[in-house]
């Protein structure tokens, strides 16, 4: 080995590695090129000597980087992040070898924003990285450089990196009713999935046949070749017959070894739906679904469906996930389901069986529905949209902000910058409730004519055969509804004594046919309107005073505000 006595161990020991996966460690970023290695053939090229000498002014600078690393994954960070953490300082360092400047703590500032600038070229002038990765990228390296640096300001703020903007495109009526529609053909197919991989199914004969309630069948091998595919390859061999009696032999023992070894496509197909089907119903994210322990659930009412919590001696717990009320049934059948097949040996939620040597702790890649929805022509949707309907299907339900960040587990701010999509049905639905609430010829709360009334129209049972009909548009209909009501005010009565004006000038400039004995309606309104004035002038001094008043207003021009327009209108000008 050619590591010096000085250099510490930079690998992450408190993680769990596949069968297949290399350690993680930061020592190549001592080396010169060490960054750039592959780091599965790292280690050789370091024992071999190819990558010379370790650095030693670089030990301080990724030591801090490492316990900055690892402190978060002790603390309770994610292995994705890290790895991405991990992954994009290996750019940096690879970076500044090509330049061959040294990297120092000393000098990792002026470093860092050197390497900023660089992508900031790359956007703006090779034209050859968009905006959000660079900031990204520098976003994650500088947050590691300022938590061992102690800073109190963050180093990208020094850099010409931005954070872009986040244009949302409005989607229309079609593309938004489209994208659910992709949305429900998806859950129909996970809903079928689980529905038919029963344990029968599981461990019955080969292909086991799922029926699909948009109509086919989905033929699952559970990892043999179909028998269509097994004919074109027997056809295109020269051994034809050799092969034939052996894939016979290997199908049968395949067929008939009903274990795990030979079942997990079928069992891996069903875990990933149920996990999509889960996260759909609780809005969890898949980097903590996918971690989940099986536990011995109990279920606490809701007023939307139910509260999960651990069952304990005592009460209390925390809660640690919510489902609607329907979805209670199938979760419990998938328990039992999972308990018949993982009797013991596993503890997550939804044990996937990696053949691969995958992490446990890696979220699944869902490459068997993937490979599903492709055969069948399903538009496939990603754990990520799968929320983002979720959460903007139930914001349009809804109409309450508040409730839906509540119930994804997030900040009101971070729904409406990250989640909530520009939508074109919901904007057309918000301009008509507050049309429906603000125009006086939509809202059926006040009166059209002078008055008050309940926004219900209907006629009195007295109203004359030519009168106009209560409707809420016609002023004149009010006169003759049940609901509508004076007001003992002077400006009521001078309200109705410039609607009986407006009225009077109608009729007047009414010309029936020839021979037509039939009188203009408005004769009924000015008929109606004086006997509600007559009952004012007739009722006290004070009554009499305001229809007086309101008499002397009109004859000299002075129409109320509400009734000067259109008699201004009819009238041509104001005498």
């Amino acid at each position: 080995m050619h590591d010096g006595p000085d250099v510490p161990d930079l690998s992450f020991p408190t993680l769990e590695y596949g069968k297949y996966e290399s350690p993680w460690t930061l020592r190549p970023l001592l080396y010169v090129g060490g960054a750039k290695a592959h780091s599965r053939a790292v280690d050789e090229m370091i024992s071999n000597g190819k990558l010379g000498q370790p650095l030693p002014e670089r030990v301080d600078l990724v030591k801090g980087i490492h316990e900055v690393i690892h402190g978060r994954l002790v603390g309770g960070g994610s292995m994705p992040y890290a790895e991405t953490n991990i992954r994009q300082m290996r750019l940096f360092f690879s970076f500044m070898d090509n330049l061959g400047r040294p990297l120092s703590l000393e000098a990792v500032e002026a470093a860092y924003l050197q390497w900023t600038e660089a992508l900031y070229q790359r956007v703006h002038v090779e034209k050859t990285l968009k905006k959000i990765s660079a900031y990204t990228m520098a976003l994650n390296v500088g947050g590691v450089i300022d938590e061992f640096l102690e800073r109190h300001s963050p180093i990208i703020g020094q850099s010409r990196l931005k954070k872009p903007a986040r244009r949302k495109t409005p989607q229309g009526v079609k593309a938004e009713k489209q994208n659910l529609q992709y949305s429900f053909e998806f859950g129909h197919l996970l809903q079928d999935i689980c529905d038919g991989l029963t344990l029968d199914a599981l461990w019955g004969s080969l292909p086991v046949i799922l029926p699909l309630r948009k109509g086919g069948k989905l033929e699952e091998w559970s990892g043999l070749v179909s028998a269509e595919s097994r004919v074109v390859a027997l056809r295109n061999s020269r051994n034809r017959r050799y092969l034939a009696k052996l894939s016979d032999e290997n199908r049968a023992a395949w067929e008939a070894d009903r274990t795990l070894r030979t079942r997990y496509p079928l069992v891996n197909l069903r875990i990933e739906a149920e996990m999509q089907m889960f996260m759909a119903q609780t809005g969890m994210n898949l980097a903590q679904a996918h971690l989940l322990k099986l536990r011995n659930f109990s279920y606490a009412s809701d007023i939307n469906g139910w509260r999960i919590k651990e069952r304990k001696n005592r009460r209390g717990g925390e809660v640690l996930f919510e489902i609607f009320r329907e979805y209670r049934a199938h979760f419990e059948r998938y328990l039992n389901w999972r308990r018949s097949i993982f009797p013991d040996a596993e503890e997550l939620l939804f044990p996937l069986i990696r053949r691969g040597g995958r992490s446990d702790h890696k979220a699944p890649r869902f490459t068997r529905i993937q490979s599903t929805c492709g055969k069948l022509g399903i538009s496939w949707v990603s754990p990520s949209s799968l929320r983002n309907t979720r959460v903007n299907w139930l914001l349009r339900r809804s109409g309450d902000p508040d409730l839906i960040a509540e119930m994804d587990q997030h900040l009101k701010q971070t729904l409406h910058t990250d989640y909530e999509t520009p939508s074109l049905q919901r904007a057309l639905g918000e301009t008509m409730r507050f049309w429906s609430q603000t125009d006086p010829t939509i809202a059926r709360t006040i009166a059209t004519a002078p008055g008050e009334c309940v926004g219900t129209p209907e006629p009195v049972l007295s109203i004359p055969k030519d009168a106009t009909h209560p409707d809420c548009v016609h002023p004149s209909g009010c006169l003759w509804c049940e609901h509508h009501r004076d007001v003992d005010s002077f400006d009521y009565v001078w309200a109705l004594t410039c609607f009986r004006h407006l009225k009077i000038i109608e009729v007047g400039k009414y010309h029936p046919p020839e021979k037509s004995l039939r009188n203009h309606p408005g004769e009924l309104s000015i008929t109606r309107i004086s006997e509600k004035l007559h009952w004012f002038k007739e009722t006290n001094i004070v009554r009499m005073a305001w229809v007086e008043e309101s008499l002397a207003r009109v004859e000299e021009g002075n129409y109320h505000p509400d009734w000067i327009r259109p008699i201004v209108d009819i009238e041509g000008s104001i005498e």
